[in-house]
């Protein structure tokens, strides 16, 4: 048996597989609607598992049989041109991986603290619901129950000195949807309740049925905030059709809708600006215009793929949430599937791509119930003006 052509395919389906998932990745990151999206995860599922096959019987078993006879000689130009792909792909793969383990927190955070909070402890038969993708959140060892609680403090050039420590909830994705019930959602906003934020944000991604709006008044619906509480939604929201909906029950509960708009918010004297962003899917871009000095900018935006337009408008502080992280995190590999333009490069974390620091949460949920490596995140960021820690 050959050794040499056996250690080719695998590489080459693995460099396939990151491809493949690469082209999900952008895709998912664009406007399209689901039905078209579910066309071409089936494409992506069929060629996932056809490559390997394809090359193996290919150039293993027939052709060449390289299986058995080291014939590389004998292999035709699309023989090459198959490996040769699957051999990119891996070398796109290791980047990402090296990408991914040289992540280090940037510069400008200054202190971290993480505590679990094993909701499943707590509820040990309250927390799986309906619906056919309840079976996951069975899955053992499945981190969706355990709830990662951070308090994460950054030094920021531009906070005005009148808004030294002032701190920001946040989280997104919540994704009621059935299989994850209300139960584990009202436990999570006591942990949000208890972080006694300044400012609360929520960044998208509440809902994927309809009639799990009415969650939403002893979910969400609980939290108050002495300088307000302030929300954009996704595209699972406008999946829907019922934005509207959701967006007057938000707000019906004390939440700004900051989509497409710009806020400003006092403490004292000084004042910043709080946006929403929406894009790709709704709403218009908010008016920011061009960096402003005298001015700290808030961004919430659903996606970090809007990290480019908000650091050409001098965005201060940029919170995402949509990418979960991955949801499933591979040994040294790291996640694999996240919808985003840039592919896994933003999939959750801190960056800090001058002059904004972008926050991406892992979020609460997901359409589909399962966490390996990558539990659920609530998040309380502290921000510190320059005169008080070392600057970024």
């Amino acid at each position: 048996m050959n050794g040499v052509f056996l250690a080719a395919w695998f590489v080459a389906s693995a460099g396939c597989a990151k491809l493949l998932a690469v082209a999900e990745n952008m895709i998912h990151g664009l406007g399209l609607r689901r039905p078209v999206l579910q066309r071409i995860r089936t494409a992506h599922n069929l060629l996932l598992f056809s490559y390997p096959v394809a090359v193996f019987c290919g150039l293993g078993l027939t052709g060449p049989e390289l299986l058995w006879r080291p014939h590389w000689d004998r292999v035709n130009p699309l023989g090459w041109t198959a490996l040769a792909a699957g051999w990119i792909g891996f070398v796109v793969l290791m980047h990402s991986a090296v990408r991914y383990w040289r992540t280090r927190p940037p510069a400008c955070e200054i202190s971290r603290d993480s505590r679990i909070v094993d909701v499943a402890a707590r509820y040990p038969r309250e927390l799986v619901g309906d619906g056919r993708a309840k079976w996951l959140a069975r899955l053992p060892r499945n981190q969706q129950f355990t709830l990662e609680v951070n308090e994460k403090t950054y030094v920021l050039p531009r906070l005005p000195r009148a808004w030294d420590g002032v701190s920001i909830v946040h989280f997104t994705d919540a994704h009621f949807r059935g299989p994850v019930t209300r139960r584990y959602f009202e436990a999570v906003i006591d942990e949000a309740a208890a972080l006694q934020g300044d400012l609360v944000a929520f960044t998208g991604d509440l809902l994927d049925r309809k009639d799990l709006l009415s969650w939403f008044p002893d979910t969400l619906g609980r939290l108050s905030a002495p300088l307000g509480c302030y929300f954009v939604l996704g595209n699972h929201d406008w999946y829907l059709g019922i934005d509207a909906a959701i967006r007057a029950e938000f707000q019906r509960h004390g939440w700004t809708d900051l989509a497409g708009r710009i806020v400003c918010v006092s403490r004292g004297d000084v004042s910043i600006e709080l946006a929403g962003n929406e894009r790709p899917w709704m709403s218009a871009a908010p008016d920011l215009g061009p960096c402003d000095p005298a001015r700290f900018r808030v961004l919430l935006s659903h996606s970090p793929d809007r990290i480019r337009w908000a650091r050409q408008r001098g965005v201060d502080l940029m919170l995402a949430g949509h990418t979960h992280g991955g949801q499933i995190r591979l040994p040294i590999l790291g996640p694999v599937y996240s919808p985003s333009l840039h592919d896994c490069r933003y999939a959750a974390g801190e960056f800090w791509e001058p002059p904004t620091l972008l926050h991406v949460s892992r979020g609460l949920s997901g359409r589909e119930p399962i966490r390996y490596n990558c539990r659920p995140e609530l998040t309380k960021l502290i921000l510190r003006s320059r005169d008080q820690g070392a600057p970024p």
